[in-house]
């Protein structure tokens, strides 16, 4: 596969009470139909997690910008519908403006290899969540999960985070 078709995108990852955003690469779905995760990336975000493990956030801090996840005590808006409690569920986090939302979603079907995706009920509600966040409404938000705020945190990286979008906009060729 030709590397100059790969296109980056900023994901965040969570783990532990921190969140990196760092670039991660995706095919061309004109030349890979079935989008995937690259074995690098996977990699990156195993040393992510191995790093908050072990205390070590300068290498944390390493796979992109470091945010420390603060939890926010917010009561959702009165008369609201209460967050539904799954049997099987997979929680979602979805960032928006330096604000987190948690919401718990529905496993379709638990036994097929389909099970990540959402349920379109709670497709709904996340881009109900995901809109509150853009207004700044967090007690709106609040009614769909736990709510937290990113904190960037203060340290410096051992090495610079990898941004292949800014090797990119400087004009370098792609290897």
């Amino acid at each position: 596969m030709n590397f100059t078709s790969f296109e980056y995108f900023p994901r965040m990852t969570y783990y532990r009470g921190y969140a990196v955003r760092m670039e991660m690469c995706i095919p061309d779905p004109n030349e890979c139909p079935f989008p995937y995760v690259q074995i690098f990336d996977i990699d990156r975000i195993d040393d992510f997690r191995d790093a908050i493990d072990h205390g070590y956030l300068d290498v944390a801090a390493s796979y992109g910008d470091l945010y420390r996840m603060i939890p926010l005590d917010i009561a959702p808006k009165s008369g609201c519908e209460p967050e539904p409690r799954y049997a099987k569920y997979r929680t979602r986090l979805e960032a928006v403006n330096n604000y987190v939302v948690a919401m718990q979603t529905e496993l379709c079907d638990p036994g097929s290899p389909w099970a990540t995706s959402v349920a379109r009920h709670d497709g709904k509600r996340m881009d109900a969540a995901r809109a509150a966040l853009e207004r700044g409404d967090l007690e709106t938000a609040a009614q769909y999960g736990k709510i937290y705020r990113l904190e960037p945190v203060d340290v410096v990286p051992v090495v610079k985070p990898w941004r292949p979008s800014e090797r990119h906009s400087e004009g370098e060729p792609v290897a």
